[in-house]
């Protein structure tokens, strides 16, 4: 795999959790499932961040993404630290990874373990489920890496999935949190409503700023310069999307 880490200055940070916001690529898929995409953009916009990491990788698909003014940029994830309440980091970026996802998110991890995660949480939508009618209201659910993750889902109103598989890379990565010293969260909503999620968007942020400890407004503002990486056309020619 090819996997390039390009670093700001490593910053000491306190009890810092790692959140986990990339959605899907693919075209059959986008629109369904861009909740983690959402909520990551909200964030970006609504908190104080500073970047402290992009990372490219051949996990990502073989193209590059046309920007404004014709510049052209390979795919890639980036992640920024707010410490407005708890430090957080929050990874976005242009897509989950498509292939090697084992070996990103290891390298992901190990990033993460350096600056002291020691709790990650995921964000996406469930797979295993039929989709709720657009006018319902979606609940937070989800599942953890221990006994004790469950029970503080619980304590916070997440409701627990049980028996049942959880593909792909948003959950996955919860896994692999697990096997390297982190406990990790998965906190997802039932596919349904239509684009864009703002319910679920909500109701996920409300659920995992309790959990995560972080404050964010609640306005609907417009932040005052937006990343250019964030400013993607909506009718984008590429065939991943």
């Amino acid at each position: 795999m090819w996997l390039v880490v390009e670093r700001g200055k490593t910053p000491v940070l306190k009890r810092p959790a790692l959140i986990v916001a990339v959605s899907t690529s693919m075209p059959q898929y986008r629109a369904m499932y861009s909740q983690a995409r959402e909520l990551g953009e909200y964030m970006l916009n609504h908190m104080k961040f500073q970047r402290v990491a992009t990372i490219y990788s051949s996990a990502f698909p073989p193209e590059v993404l046309v920007r404004d003014g014709g510049v052209s940029t390979l795919p890639h994830c980036r992640i920024d630290l707010s410490r407005d309440g708890r430090d957080i980091l929050l990874l976005t970026g242009d897509t989950s990874p498509m292939d090697e996802q084992y070996e990103f998110a290891k390298v992901l991890l190990d990033y993460a373990a350096e600056l002291g995660v020691r709790e990650l949480y995921s964000i996406g939508a469930r797979w295993a489920e039929n989709p709720l009618p657009p006018e319902a209201e979606p609940d937070p659910n989800g599942f953890s890496t221990d006994a004790a993750g469950v029970a503080k889902l619980k304590r916070n109103g997440v409701k627990v999935l049980q028996e049942e598989p959880a593909p792909f890379f948003a959950s996955m990565i919860v896994g692999m949190a697990g096997k390297n010293g982190m406990r990790g969260f998965k906190l997802s909503v039932d596919h349904g409503e239509p684009s864009p999620h703002t319910k679920s968007v909500g109701r996920l942020l409300a659920a995992l700023s309790s959990m995560a400890e972080f404050r964010f407004r609640t306005d609907d503002r417009k932040p005052e310069q937006k990343p250019p990486e964030q400013q993607r056309e909506k009718d984008s020619s590429s065939i991943y999307r």
